[in-house]
């Protein structure tokens, strides 16, 4: 399955590449995130290589920064989507591949990472990364594409408090204007 979702990713790149063949000189940002060594919860044995597959894949689909986050820490993440929000300002296309651990909670869409501490719901603005980031990130750009390839699981509800409503479907379906947003899990 994951081999599938990164074809996906990977044909997304290339579409990308082919339908604007005349925007040699484009400017096309790439945020690639891949967080596998979880500290307190089970770890991900993909989310790295993917990563490092679809930034090769993006490379020779034409874009010409390409950054590669590895294993980001919850500060971290934060920094790596301030400093790519002001490379994707005025960008003509800017792109966030993000894999690893994300789910559902109090009615939002999260993405984990490695050090999350997550005891109940009520931690996750304090310990992740609401979506909500990732769509002011690319903002700023003609186009705008993010591709989540997030495990569908809560990997902290088995260690939640009795009365805390743990999540088990994975994502929420969210309005993301004029943001091409593709679910690779």
């Amino acid at each position: 399955m994951e081999a599938f979702m990164i074809r996906i990713g990977i044909l997304a790149l290339i579409f990308i590449a082919s339908i604007w063949p005349a925007m040699a000189e484009a400017k096309r940002v790439a945020l690639v995130i891949g967080n596998s060594a979880y500290v307190n919860t089970a770890s991900l044995s993909n989310p790295v290589n993917d990563a490092n597959i679809v930034a090769d894949a993006a490379r020779k689909a034409g874009f010409d920064d390409v950054v590669v986050a590895l294993d980001l820490t919850i500060s971290s993440f934060q920094r790596e989507l301030r400093s790519f929000r002001e490379k994707a300002n005025g960008a003509d296309v800017a792109m966030i591949y993000y894999a690893g651990h994300g789910m559902e909670g109090q009615g939002k869409n999260w993405l984990i990472p490695i050090d999350a501490e997550l005891k109940t719901a009520f931690d996750l603005p304090y310990e992740s990364i609401n979506i909500e980031r990732m769509m002011e990130s690319v903002s700023g750009a003609r186009i705008r594409i993010v591709i989540l390839d997030a495990c569908r699981n809560n990997p902290f509800g088995n260690l939640w408090a009795s009365g805390t409503r743990a999540v088990t479907q994975g994502l929420a379906g969210f309005d993301a204007d004029g943001v091409l947003v593709i679910y690779a899990a």
